[in-house]
């Protein structure tokens, strides 16, 4: 699921949750994107919650279950945000 070079983690306030952001570039013709990753410290699943065009992450977290990527606020378990489909 990651791939790119990891440019940013961060753990939520109760350790529970860690966001990994990843950068890669599609090649000559696209821009930079950036992968969000939440992973469950607890029993390792993961999955993508955030997808856009940037070549850097700041990544905040808000609560915690909710993170915010780059101003966009997600919700870790359910919520995800993906630059293609908004």
């Amino acid at each position: 699921m990651p791939g790119g070079e990891l440019v940013s983690s961060s753990t939520s306030p109760d350790g529970n949750y860690t966001v990994k952001a990843y950068k890669s570039s599609g090649g000559a013709t696209t821009n930079w994107t950036i992968k969000g990753v939440v992973q469950n410290n607890n029993n390792s699943k993961k999955r993508v919650i955030y997808w856009d065009e940037a070549k850097s992450a700041h990544i905040v977290w808000r609560d915690k279950n909710i993170v915010s990527m780059n101003n966009k606020k997600i919700d870790i378990i359910k919520g995800s945000y993906d630059y293609r489909h908004d």
